[in-house]
């Protein structure tokens, strides 16, 4: 359990990183972002069922809820994936291999 803890701390990590990493009034990103681009509205409902799911995984390690917690982890690391291009960082491969990290770790997940 404490490994999924762990994944679910770096995912809440890599979302806070996100939602910060720029404000509402910045110009229009070259890669075809809005200037109004809310990155913590992208990833807040993601990361509020994957926040959920952990907690009750935790709490109870049913098949149900180890499934349920795949999905939402799935349905972050998606989210996450489809903003890429609009997240404001110089070192995209380190963004994109933090991605292919956490699906490792989800895929290596049994229920």
């Amino acid at each position: 359990m404490s490994s999924i803890l762990k994944f679910t701390a770096f995912l809440m990590t890599l979302a806070i990183f996100v939602c910060t990493g720029c404000s509402k009034d910045n110009p229009a990103n070259p890669n075809g972002c809005a200037a109004n681009f809310n990155y913590a509205v992208e990833l807040q409902a993601e990361a509020t069922a994957l926040s959920n799911a952990a907690t009750a995984y935790s709490q109870d390690p049913s098949t149900e809820n180890c499934n349920d917690y795949k999905s939402a982890y799935q349905a972050y690391l998606d989210a996450a994936a489809d903003i890429k291009l609009c997240v404001p960082t110089a070192d995209q491969a380190a963004y994109d291999a933090a991605i292919a990290d956490a699906q490792a770790s989800l895929n290596a997940l049994s229920c």
